[in-house]
């Protein structure tokens, strides 16, 4: 699979935007863990993914157990970002790959075409809400 680098940030960015969100945050939660399966499911209700492709992929997410963490940030703007990155359980701790990598080790679970030297890992594709929110929604 080709990766698109257009929503990938390089580490260091993502360390700077992680660490501009606690420093301003400084007593309330950094991140979030998400099951893969989750995503899956909503990419399958957006027609992303049809039924077949999305069956195969949570099948491929329970199996192992994958999960995706979700940083908290605020970029160089002062925009507030959600920035993504995959994890591996490693002796029962989520772990970040990043830049390929957990702490420099190959995950087991990485796909070789995944491991794009050009791309970090690390995932900003995101718009705040506002502005980017649905006024009509009873969840906004």
């Amino acid at each position: 699979m080709n990766q698109d680098n257009e929503n990938t940030i390089p580490k260091d960015t993502g360390a700077e935007w992680t660490a501009n969100w606690r420093s301003q945050h400084p007593n309330t939660v950094n991140a979030f863990l998400i099951p893969a399966v989750d995503f899956v499911e909503v990419l399958n209700e957006i027609g992303v993914l049809d039924d077949t492709a999305a069956a195969q992929a949570q099948a491929n997410a329970n199996n192992l157990n994958s999960q995706v963490r979700g940083y908290l940030a605020i970029d160089g703007n002062d925009t507030e970002k959600i920035i993504f990155v995959g994890t591996e359980n490693v002796d029962g701790v989520d772990r970040d790959i990043i830049d390929g990598t957990i702490d420099g080790t190959t995950p087991t679970t990485l796909k070789s075409s995944a491991s794009d030297p050009s791309t970090s890992g690390v995932y900003d594709f995101t718009s705040p809400c506002p502005p980017s929110c649905d006024e009509l929604s009873p969840l906004n």
